[in-house]
């Protein structure tokens, strides 16, 4: 995102949070990601377009991959890291 403005949002999640997915007859469907007192919900314009499709696809693989290192490390007795970063690179 070069010269843009840029947002960066933290969830801490916990066994409280949630996600949810609606789908719509006659409107974009609606993603929701709920932690403590915040309230993410992922919209979609009302014209689609292939980088829409693309996001979405993106965002399953992602939420995949997390879902299975979320195991591995519940499994592994291991308690994660903060996951912030002192330089760049990928936290380890």
């Amino acid at each position: 995102m070069a010269g843009g403005r840029f947002s960066a949002l933290s969830l801490p999640v916990d066994a409280s949070a949630s996600t949810e997915f609606k789908a719509f007859r006659a409107r974009t469907p609606l993603f929701t990601v709920s932690a403590g007192r915040v309230l993410v919900t992922l919209a979609l314009p009302e014209r689609l377009g292939a980088g829409d499709v693309e996001f979405a696809r993106s965002l399953a693989e992602q939420a995949a991959a997390y879902a299975v290192e979320v195991e591995r490390l519940y499994r592994s007795g291991r308690r994660p890291s903060s996951g912030r970063r002192s330089g760049k690179g990928v936290a380890a």
